[in-house]
């Protein structure tokens, strides 16, 4: 970013016009600020320009920075308030302009001539001049701003504010930090909205002002853009440095000459029929793309007189999305996970590895499946960064996070004014920002139906439109989808668009949930201890417990798990500390012999049956009952049956009328064989 340097002779004028600078050129310049008086800090400045306040300081600045900096001085104007103050006097009066310097109240006095003001006489006057009383009797001083010492004599005083900036300076300056013309352009436009206009101003852009012609051919000799100005019928009227190196044609051949002439490729008819911009138009000159912009020039009485042509070549403005793209990176459109990332020694996980790298390989589109938790953005992100784009942006988008008109802003971007609240200048969509990169759209299921449509055409066709836009941008972005939802059934039941389905479901990955794949439970375990510090370990009890357990929230229930455990645990993790739920369904043995089992299920599911109905389950009940409902189990058998149950945990035999109570270890498990 190149710098700029306020000088001023006063600490408080330089930090004013410093701070002033800071923010028209907010984000395209840095900013510093030095003063002259009683400053004896050397003037060590290897930046790109130095505005001086005035031209006394500048042959002293020119002397003090060694560095030879190019250096301007900066001119002022006034503000539209303060000016209005001078021109609502309406008898012709003389005034004195005090200030307290001779020199700057000659310059005042000289821009207020310029400006417009006539029915004053104004009369230079520095607070040291040697009047002891007003010349003809003069009572009243204008001043701009503070000023120290004003003669005694005075009786009104009219303070029309401290000077600001002027139009030609900004430009200059803009031009000096090569911003595009565009660019300054709009910047001049927002500016000239707070100031007199100037010299009177860029509002007469196009009069024959020599001083805005100044202006204006800084503007077009500065800026990297191609302009050409034409009148009406097509001759051209204006050719800046910047056409004669892009179309390699001098200004004096073509000035004068008919734009068909000289740039047939180049049509102005369709502006004058239309009388509106036409923008990003794609046009081929000699062998070179440009993107080519085209607008009216009006009279003030909004009559089109002339038209005036941008054009830019199409690399130059690829880079600078490319450019913008890597600014946007640093700030967190960047996938960290890589196939190292995904934890997991068991075959199912071992092959998916596999498959996603083979997807790492390929352009096509992703389909990522699998109930939440399973870590569907962790293999997204591993995709990325194993592909050809892993220099590129990864962009996360959840599709059920935002309301259908954000969610489609947010994707697409807008124009200027499609919408109340709309940006100046219009939004980016995310598809144009993650260009040339990775975009994930996370919960596609949960994507409202009527984007779906737009989604689906820009997988089609490459291409998106902006939200009040008529411009198709071309965008190059593969699509990485997630889902926890079955969406062939969605489409079945008319929620989710079926052609859609079938083009994101090109590459389809599965996830298994974490109880289908529990030998990996200990390497995560580690590796979530690790995170926390590592100070911790859990034990083998503490670690059946956990692969007894079903985790519906998959890998991320796991992960607060140890959290949990590692937080509120004291020196050591117990089996106290593991959250009680997980402790009460670990309590279940899941080794339990199949061909037991069947007779084991039914006991222990009798035994829940009596204590819900408030009846005692002893043998007998137990035997008749299970008699009754055509299972033969020995009475005998029954008692081995429910010791064993009551050594896993799932019952308490009690001696007596009370008869045998199934725990909530035992209601968890038959609810788990229930799922």
């Amino acid at each position: 970013m190149k710098r700029i340097m306020v000088v001023a002779l006063y600490k408080g004028i330089s930090e004013y016009y410093c701070e002033y600078l800071k923010g028209i050129f907010e984000g395209l310049a840095e900013i510093e600020n030095y003063y002259i008086e009683n400053n004896s800090q050397e003037l060590n400045f290897d930046g790109d320009l130095i505005v001086t306040s005035s031209n006394i300081l500048y042959e002293h600045v020119k002397r003090l920075n060694r560095h030879q900096v190019e250096t301007i001085v900066m001119r002022r104007t006034f503000t539209k308030e303060g000016f209005e103050k001078l021109k609502r006097i309406d008898k012709e009066r003389e005034i004195f302009f005090v200030s307290n310097f001779h020199e700057i109240a000659v310059e005042c006095v000289s821009k207020l001539y310029e400006l417009g003001i006539k029915n004053l006489k104004l009369i230079p006057y520095n607070t040291y001049s040697p009047y002891d009383e007003g010349p003809s009797g003069i009572k009243t001083a204008v001043i701009a701003g503070k000023t120290e010492r004003i003669p005694a004599f005075i009786k009104e005083i009219i303070d029309i504010g401290d000077r600001i900036i002027d139009l030609s300076t900004i430009a200059d300056i803009g031009a000096i930090l090569g911003l595009s013309s565009r660019k300054l352009y709009q910047i001049l436009d927002a500016y000239k909205k707070e100031i007199v206009y100037a010299d009177y101003g860029i509002s007469q852009m196009l009069s024959d002002s020599s001083d805005i012609k100044k202006q204006l051919r800084t503007i077009l000799h500065f800026t990297n853009d191609s302009i050409i100005a034409t009148d009406l019928t097509g001759y051209i009227t204006e050719y800046n440095g910047a056409s004669e190196r892009n179309f390699g044609i001098k200004k004096k051949a073509v000035l004068g000459k008919n734009i068909s002439e000289i740039f047939p490729e180049i049509h102005i008819q369709d502006i004058i029929e239309r009388k509106e911009a036409v923008t990003n138009e794609l046009v081929t000159i000699r062998h070179i793309t440009y993107v080519i912009n085209k607008y009216g020039i009006y009279s003030d009485e909004g009559l089109l007189v002339g038209i005036v042509i941008f054009g830019q070549k199409y690399m130059e403005l690829e880079n600078e999305r490319n450019q913008l793209k890597s600014k946007l990176i640093p700030r967190g459109h960047v996938a960290k996970y890589t196939m190292e990332s995904i934890l997991g020694d068991s075959k199912v996980i071992q092959d998916l590895k596999k498959v996603a790298a083979k997807m790492a390989g390929s352009a096509s589109t992703v389909l990522i499946t699998g109930e939440s938790g399973t870590g569907k953005e962790v293999f997204a992100q591993a995709i990325h960064n194993g592909s050809s784009r892993a220099k590129e942006a990864f962009i996360a988008v959840n599709c059920s996070a935002l309301a259908a008109s954000l969610l489609e802003s947010e994707l697409f971007g807008y124009e200027e004014g499609a919408f109340t609240g709309a940006k100046k200048g219009g939004k980016l969509g995310l598809f144009e920002i993650a260009e040339k990169g990775t975009i994930f759209l996370d919960e596609i299921g949960e994507m409202p139906y009527e984007l779906q449509a737009k989604l689906l055409r820009v997988l089609m066709e490459r291409e998106v439109m902006r939200i009040g836009g008529v411009n198709v941008i071309k965008v190059d972005v593969r699509v990485i989808a997630a889902t926890n939802k079955n969406l062939m059934q969605l489409a079945c039941e008319g929620l989710f668009r079926e052609d859609l389905y079938y083009r994101i479901n090109v590459l389809p990955l599965p996830l298994p949930p974490l109880r289908e794949r529990k030998e990996d439970i200990p390497l995560l375990v580690e590796a979530f201890l690790q995170d926390f510090g590592g100070e911790k370990q859990l034990t083998p009890k503490i670690l059946k417990v956990l692969k007894a357990y079903s985790w519906p929230g998959n890998i991320r229930e796991l992960h607060n798990c140890i959290e949990y455990m590692y937080q509120l645990s004291d020196e050591k993790i117990m089996l106290k500390d593991v959250p009680e739920h997980i402790r009460d369904f670990g309590a279940v043995n899941p080794r339990i012999d199949f061909s037991l089992d069947k007779r084991k299920e039914t006991v222990l599911a009798a035994v829940a049956k009596f204590n819900s109905d408030g009846q005692p389950a002893g043998r007998k009940n137990l035997h008749d009952n299970l008699l009754t409902n055509g299972c033969k189990i020995a009475e005998q058998d029954i008692r081995f049956i429910l010791k064993n149950l009551e050594g896993m945990g799932l019952v308490e035999v009690n001696k007596g009328r009370r008869g045998t109570e199934i725990t909530a270890a035992g209601l968890q498990y038959l609810k788990h064989r229930r799922l």
